[in-house]
């Protein structure tokens, strides 16, 4: 029984010196400061927009209702080298068909903001809902 002791004795205490040697190593790394990021390294460059607006439409028809038509303009925000598309979509759905495309097109495209939503609905029987989303659609400029 002493020798097993003694060696349960030694194996615990290599333990406690791993176990303390993983706690000082954790700690140093959450005292390191993260190292910065940058939310404008990953936009698509602009030659991509057309894409993306395209991709949404084709998103839309995916989900069963269509984006006709838009109004699209572009102003550039030269202070930090990017483009603002700013995209008015009319449409006609119903709400979980809507609510579906809204949230697989935020989840697709990072670089895409839902500015508003403006809902209408001519009768409460009715369960299509008529609208218009406004979204931002954010590329980085070309140099």
């Amino acid at each position: 029984q002493l020798t097993q002791v003694a060696a349960l004795n030694t194996t615990a205490v290599e333990q406690r010196k791993r176990l303390t040697t993983r706690e000082a190593a954790a700690r140093t790394a959450e005292a390191l400061p993260a190292a910065p990021v940058n939310p404008l390294a990953g936009l698509p460059p602009t030659g991509e927009a057309a894409r993306l607006i395209g991709e949404l439409e084709r998103l839309a028809r995916a989900h069963g209702f269509a984006l006709p038509r838009g109004q699209y303009s572009v102003s550039s925000v030269d202070a930090a080298n990017i483009q603002h598309w700013r995209l008015v979509l009319p449409f006609e759905a119903d709400y979980p068909t809507l609510h579906a495309f809204l949230a697989a097109a935020l989840e697709r495209q990072s670089n895409l903001s839902l500015d508003e939503l403006k809902l209408k609905r001519e009768r409460i029987e009715i369960d299509k809902l008529q609208g218009e989303i406004r979204f931002s659609l954010f590329v980085e400029a070309a140099r």
